[in-house]
């Protein structure tokens, strides 16, 4: 009977042993998958509006977790307008089918690190240019 207990004691313990392990494998890969995923989050993404050969870059990247419409058209909104009077810029891109795909993309990853914002003539400068920052 002693050994009985014994042999059932020491299956119980490398059986313990044997899930110990594999919980601690499955800790180490989603510590790894977790610091990628963090790696990814802090990549920096340029917001760009375009005209032609012209555009303006705005100042700050945004990090790709807090990458998103709302702050996209935050930061536009930043850009010192022409005239005084205008309270909100105006791009039609940003109400366009394209402009969602591309930040769905950028948010997922699939592309990396630019938004380009094709403008028109009228829409690039309605923007005070002397006051924003350009590359």
């Amino acid at each position: 009977m002693p050994q009985t207990l014994s042999l059932i004691a020491d299956i119980i313990g490398i059986t313990g042993a044997i899930f110990a392990l594999f919980a601690w494998l499955q800790a180490r890969q989603l510590k790894k998958i977790q610091e990628i995923e963090q790696i990814r989050q802090n990549k920096k993404i340029k917001v760009v509006l375009n005209y032609g050969l012209e555009k303006i870059e705005l100042p700050i990247e945004l990090r790709r977790a807090e990458f998103n419409r709302a702050e996209i058209l935050g930061r536009i909104g930043m850009i010192p307008m022409k005239d005084k009077e205008q309270k909100r810029f105006k791009l039609e891109y940003l109400h366009s089918v394209q402009f969602y795909q591309q930040v769905t993309q950028l948010m997922d990853g699939v592309n990396e690190g630019l938004l380009t914002i094709p403008c028109s003539k009228e829409e690039f400068y309605q923007f005070d240019l002397s006051k924003a920052n350009q590359p």
